[in-house]
């Protein structure tokens, strides 16, 4: 009866002491924000399956230059969080997760305008943390985007 009793703490203390051990990420944002966003339809994100499961836009944002270019902010989140979220990511070599993210940019006929700027860019993302990922237009031209996602096959 002793040994079982020993046994059975000996797993509960592992057990929470595993528990207590996950590596999250804690955000802190202002109560009473001081500015009016101009949100965007997320149907301008585009993933593949090996981030559809692992990223979360949060919020898609617009805005112009001074020059009169669009600009957009993208707040994307890392899914994985947790004890055995981290467990698994650790154990298949999928954490942190290497992303490479991209802008295609679209005039007012809905064409796409091709520039030097259309380049895969790398991005990495810890578990639990929240990234800004930032675009702007090549011209002003531009009236849409399409914000792209896809692992990084040079990280495997």
């Amino acid at each position: 009866m002793k040994r079982h009793f020993l046994t059975t703490a000996a797993a509960l203390l592992l057990a929470l002491g595993a528990v207590g051990c996950q590596d999250t990420v804690n955000t802190v944002e202002n109560r009473d924000p001081a500015m009016t966003p101009d949100s965007v339809d997320t149907r301008a994100f585009s993933t593949d399956s090996f981030c559809r499961d692992r990223l979360a836009l949060i919020s898609m944002r617009r805005s112009t230059t001074p020059g009169g270019v669009m600009m957009v902010q993208a707040q994307i989140r890392s899914e994985r969080y947790g004890f055995w979220s981290e467990l698994w990511s650790g154990m298949t070599g999928t954490n942190p997760y290497h992303v490479l993210y991209r802008f295609d940019w679209l005039d007012g006929s809905g064409m796409a305008v091709s520039t030097a700027a259309n380049a895969w860019q790398p991005l990495i993302f810890a578990p639990g943390e929240v990234k800004f990922i930032q675009g702007v237009a090549p011209n002003a031209r531009c009236r849409d985007f399409v914000l792209s996602v896809r692992e990084d096959p040079s990280a495997r």
